[in-house]
């Protein structure tokens, strides 16, 4: 880490980026939380961020939506 330059990192952020990685990439909620062995959907929430990018794909539903009408 000191070669690398990488600043405040603790292992279990590691944890978080998977979890955030999986779901950016659309796989469900579901899915992730038995990858990391969680008991309950909330705690697995806490762990996968979405970013802006990756929501807009539901924005895109529903402009496919109103494109049919």
């Amino acid at each position: 880490m000191r070669a690398a330059k990488v600043q405040s990192f603790r292992f279990h952020d590691l944890r978080h980026t998977f979890a955030t990685r999986l779901v950016q990439k659309g796989v469900d909620l579901y899915k992730v939380q038995r990858l990391l062995g969680h008991k309950t959907p909330l705690m697995t929430q806490r762990y996968a961020h979405h970013s802006p990018e990756s929501l807009r794909d539901g924005v895109q539903v529903l402009d496919s939506v109103r494109a049919a009408s």
